[in-house]
C-alpha cells in the first residue's frame, strides 16, 4: 500500500501550505498534515532534510518536494484539479503564482527577512510599520489583483470558475486568498494568531467593504466553502 503523503508547515497558521491542504481535500486525497514548531523546523533545517531551507515540505515515499507552487501542482493533478488543456494549464499556473505572489507581499507586511550567521532568518516588523505595510497591500496591491480574478470569471462565459466550467486548482488558490484576508475573519482581532497588531496601533482589520466590487469572485468563495468536504475541514480548522 502506497504511503500517504506527508506535508510538513509551520503549526502558527494557513500561511503558503493552506492550498495544498484544500487541494488534497477537495480532491478527497488522504495526506498527513504535520504542524511542526520553528525548534522543529530548525532541527530539520539544520539536518538538511529541507531543499531550500524552507518550509513547505511534501514527502512521498523517500522523495521530498520543495516549493509551495510546486506541491500544490503536484497535489492537483493527483487530485484531478489541474487542467488538462495546455492553454487551461498556464492560465491557472498563472494565477497560482499570483496567489503566491499576493502571500508573499502580504506576510512581507509582518515579518522581515534579513542574514543571521550566514542564515536567513524571519524578524517580526514594529508594530507601526505592520499597519503602514498591511494599509498600503489592502489599498493599492490587493485591489489591483482582484480586478484581474473577478474579470477572469467574467469572461469565463457561464462558468462561476476562473477557467473552466468546473472548479480547477486555481479556484482554491483564489478561495484561500479570499478566505486568509476575509474582513471578518476572527484572526485580526486574535491575539494569539501572527495577524494581530497590538495596541496602540491595532488591532488592525482590513476594510469591511473589501470585496463590495467583486459579486463573482464572493460567489465563488461561497460556491467553494459549501462543498462538503471542504465545509467539514473549515469547521475543524476553526475548532483547532
Amino acid at each position: 500500500m502506497t504511503k500517504k503523503p506527508s506535508l510538513f508547515y509551520f503549526n502558527d497558521g494557513k500561511g503558503r501550505a493552506e492550498l495544498i491542504r484544500l487541494i488534497f481535500v477537495c480532491g478527497k486525497i488522504p495526506f498527513n498534515d504535520q504542524r511542526v514548531s520553528v525548534s522543529e523546523y530548525i532541527s530539520m533545517r539544520d539536518q538538511g532534510k529541507l531543499p531550500f531551507e524552507q518550509f513547505p515540505i511534501l514527502i512521498v515515499g523517500d522523495q521530498s518536494i520543495s516549493q509551495s507552487c510546486a506541491i500544490a501542482r503536484y497535489a492537483a493533478r493527483m487530485s484531478g484539479l489541474y487542467p488538462s488543456g495546455d492553454i487551461e494549464a498556464a492560465l491557472s499556473d498563472m494565477v497560482v503564482d499570483a496567489w503566491r505572489d499576493l502571500l508573499d507581499l502580504f506576510y512581507d507586511c509582518y515579518v522581515d527577512r534579513v542574514t543571521k550567521e550566514g542564515k536567513l532568518v524571519m524578524t517580526m516588523r514594529s508594530e507601526g510599520e505592520k499597519v503602514e505595510k498591511l494599509n498600503r497591500f489592502f489599498k493599492i496591491i490587493f485591489p489591483v489583483h482582484l480586478n484581474t480574478f473577478e474579470q477572469m470569471i467574467s469572461n469565463n462565459s457561464n462558468s462561476s470558475f476562473l477557467i473552466t466550467n468546473s472548479i480547477t486548482w486555481a479556484d482554491l488558490a483564489i478561495f484561500d486568498l479570499l478566505d486568509t484576508l476575509d474582513p471578518y475573519a476572527s484572526h485580526w482581532t486574535d491575539e494569539s494568531t501572527l495577524y494581530y497588531v497590538k495596541e496602540p496601533f491595532g488591532p488592525f482589520e482590513p476594510p469591511q467593504d473589501l470585496f463590495k466590487d467583486y459579486p463573482q469572485l464572493e460567489a465563488l468563495k461561497k460556491i467553494i466553502s459549501e462543498i462538503p468536504q471542504i465545509s467539514a475541514w473549515l469547521l475543524r480548522e476553526k475548532s483547532n
